[in-house]
């Protein structure tokens, strides 16, 4: 348990990380992709099951001046009770809130192998009496998770509205679990600094 303790705050730690507006030039489909990695705080409405999100991404393209819709990659990972993410979702724009559909529903396991050190027994040391130098074994586990995801697509409305809004959050559902993904104050600001992008490398 104290091991997916740890896997699970180190992920939540990244967070946090800093989050850089990235401008990509694609001359074989000649547009220009604006990109941006983030992950928000996911919460999960079940006190038996955890979930954190990673590998986020939001994404537009630019194309002879004309700006795509901007989509928004959401992965999951959590408990392996977890079921796959259903079609149904939600964007809460301050205090309005807009149902979506998600596209491109994805889930598999997830097994992550962890090797750890811990004291075995005393044994007879080399020559007289019991060896002074602590011996350990390895200890092996398997720990299973499930990975959830999908792609949200924003309408120009919902753009223009996250600009002037002071708060933003998504609603997912797994079967009957509802799963949040929390945006910080200084995740909104980064959001809409990147609906204003219209291809400008950030310095």
């Amino acid at each position: 348990m104290k091991y997916k303790f740890l896997i699970f705050f180190l992920l939540f730690f990244c967070i946090y990380c800093g989050t850089t507006i990235q401008v990509v030039q694609d001359p074989f489909r000649d547009i220009t992709i604006v990109k941006m990695d983030m992950d928000h705080e996911a919460k999960v409405d079940n006190p038996n099951k955890n979930v954190y999100s990673y590998g986020g991404q939001y994404a537009k393209e630019i194309k002879n001046g004309v700006i795509s819709q901007i989509t928004l990659i959401i992965r999951i990972q959590g408990s392996e009770t977890l079921a796959a993410l259903g079609p149904e979702a939600y964007i809460k724009i301050d205090r309005k809130s807009t149902k979506l559909v998600l596209l491109d529903s994805n889930y598999f396991a997830n097994q992550v192998t962890v090797r750890t050190q811990v004291p075995a027994n005393m044994g007879p040391g080399i020559g007289f009496g019991y060896s002074t130098v602590p011996a350990t074994t390895t200890r092996t586990s398997t720990l299973t998770s499930n990975i959830l995801s999908g792609k949200l697509t924003f309408t120009k409305e919902m753009e223009n509205d996250i600009l002037s809004a002071k708060s933003l959050q998504y609603r997912l559902y797994s079967a009957n679990d509802a799963i949040d993904l929390f945006v910080s104050e200084s995740q909104l600001e980064t959001i809409q600094k990147f609906i204003k992008n219209r291809g400008e490398v950030q310095k």
